[in-house]
């Protein structure tokens, strides 16, 4: 499974799409949330948005696209099925004329709402929720605001949410919304350009650690409700999960966590079963690659979290974001992994202690 939204760009394998039942998603559409039934809706509208996160399947696509027959249907998403890419739209997310001032987030950020969507009846989100350190859950409400809102929008966003939590990231712990900064920058942002969006969510229910185990539900209508009604959906099958001890040490096993999201995931969930100090020990037979170059570069030019903070401009927002995670994390807990020839020099960067097997053993 490979994370939804920006957190793409950070992505190392080809994309796994979310297996949903089709049946579920039309029972959701016919019975949203908050909302007229998404066929109802469709018949006296003309221009309609799909923004969909890139691990939505091509059968929800056919289903959206079915309803919108006749219409004028444009579609954002990083991963458009290939029968679907004469409908592709990509709004410019770097010229700050094209886009509308709608006020400040709850991050002080500026609220910079593309012009084009005025164009449009009605937006319909189709995302997968799922737990994660951006927002505390990916969803819809990620999936509409990265889509829509300025680069300058989001880099400032994450830049005073990074600058709030320096001394209690707790905050941004995933499966958090309360108080959560990112959280609450989005929501209330949505919520000031609320008038220029007449917008319509699909929230799957989806899971990167435990696929198998999460049924795949569908909740659609209200943008908020829905995502909130998928969140505590995962929320009810995590509580089972979560130890009553504190541990000094512990080893996980590094098995669907392939790429740098999924990692950062994994130490994160990983340390809340720690004592401060703790030791945690991954075992992984080859990280082939650890992010991108950008990802890289915010480990060999910044030493500590003020300089991370600092070094975020409209291009790296998204993997300073999670080098600042990891890096916390690495700089509070004893964490060794499998020496790697090739990423030696980034994972020992980043505060990681690639080991060989016999400094493991002991450990």
């Amino acid at each position: 499974m490979i994370l939804n939204g920006q957190c793409l760009r950070l992505a190392d394998n080809t994309i796994k799409c979310v297996d949903v039942d089709i049946e579920k998603v039309k029972e959701a559409c016919n019975n949203p949330f908050m909302a007229e039934p998404l066929p109802n809706q469709l018949q006296n509208m003309e221009n309609i948005l799909l923004i969909c996160s890139p691990d939505i399947s091509e059968n929800v696509y056919d289903y959206i696209v079915d309803l919108c027959s006749g219409k004028n249907i444009s579609i954002i998403s990083q991963n458009i099925p290939s029968k679907f890419k004469e409908y592709e739209v990509v709004f410019n997310n770097t010229c700050v004329d094209d886009y509308e001032f709608f006020g400040a987030c709850a991050g002080r950020a500026a609220m910079l709402l593309h012009n084009s969507l005025k164009n449009y009846d009605i937006v319909i989100t189709v995302s997968s929720v799922m737990m994660n350190t951006f927002g505390g859950f990916l969803g819809s409400i990620a999936t509409l605001f990265t889509n829509t809102t300025a680069n300058k929008t989001i880099s400032q966003m994450i830049k005073y949410a990074l600058q709030d939590s320096l001394y209690s990231i707790q905050k941004l712990h995933s499966g958090v919304t309360i108080r959560n900064p990112i959280y609450e920058s989005m929501r209330e942002g949505i919520i000031t350009a609320g008038k220029s969006i007449h917008s319509f969510a699909i929230n799957i229910v989806s899971d990167y650690a435990f696929e198998e185990q999460i049924s795949k539900d569908v909740y659609a209508g209200d943008l908020f409700i829905s995502q909130i009604e998928a969140q505590n959906n995962i929320s009810k099958f995590y509580k089972t999960l979560v130890p009553a001890v504190s541990y000094d040490g512990i080893t996980v096993k590094m098995q669907c966590y392939n790429n740098v999201i999924y990692f950062i995931s994994l130490v994160e969930t990983a340390c809340r079963y720690l004592l401060k100090g703790g030791r945690l020990l991954i075992e992984i037979d080859d990280m082939k690659s650890f992010g991108n170059k950008a990802f890289q570069d915010v480990f060999y030019n910044n030493n500590t979290l003020e300089e991370m903070i600092e070094y975020i401009n409209d291009d790296n927002y998204m993997e300073v974001f999670y080098a600042f995670i990891l890096k916390y994390y690495t700089s509070h807990y004893h964490i060794a992994l499998p020496e790697n020839d090739k990423l030696n020099g980034v994972l020992k960067q980043a505060g990681l202690n690639p080991m060989r097997k016999i400094e493991l053993n002991s450990f």
